[in-house]
């Protein structure tokens, strides 16, 4: 069940908060910097408002998801290697791979999060969705409740409703750092 990428993986969609899909897709070409080379955020489709759209027959395009980079995730950037692949079109996680793979590594993510959870004995039925409710409810309160800007949701309610845990609101911290 365990894979060497896995670690990175899980670290990326809890600091990214990416559907499984969208962290596959993620390139170190997506990363946009400011004048001076720090990594401000990272741009990348918005795949599931693509797929809806297109079911619905309308052609406009999607504006991209914007993810901070935050202190947490730029650290995880930089032992991935951001100074030597920034700029790159290679993936940031199996970098040498080719783009069929994306289902079977999806797959992997969900199964494998699934069981390595389940050995923590943590009375709570957790899944690889956990992490991206886990990363929106920090960003929701380091955002004072703006984070639907961000999360690409279309208002605050689906948020609130779905996605923000409020045991981590009223625990977290002003500056948005996940386990660093």
């Amino acid at each position: 069940m365990y894979r060497p990428f896995l670690k990175d993986a899980f670290q990326l969609a809890l600091h990214t908060g990416s559907r499984r899909e969208e962290l596959m897709r993620i390139k170190w070409s997506m990363i946009k910097e400011d004048n001076k080379g720090n990594p401000l955020y990272i741009e990348v489709p918005n795949l599931k408002v693509e797929r809806s759209r297109q079911k619905l027959g309308k052609t406009k395009s999607v504006a991209p998801k914007i993810i901070p980079v935050t202190k947490g995730l730029l650290k995880i950037l930089q032992q991935l290697g951001y100074k030597k692949k920034k700029n790159t079109d290679h993936y940031m996680i199996l970098p040498d791979r080719e783009d069929q793979t994306i289902d079977w590594l999806v797959s992997i993510l969900s199964r494998s999060f699934s069981h390595f959870s389940a050995q923590l004995d943590t009375q709570h039925h957790l899944q690889f969705k956990c992490l991206r409710k886990t990363y929106l409810s920090y960003l929701n309160k380091a955002m004072k409740n703006d984070t639907k800007s961000l999360s690409s949701h279309a208002n605050q309610k689906v948020l609130d409703t779905h996605y923000i845990d409020l045991k981590i609101i009223s625990k977290a911290v002003q500056d948005l750092q996940i386990f660093s």
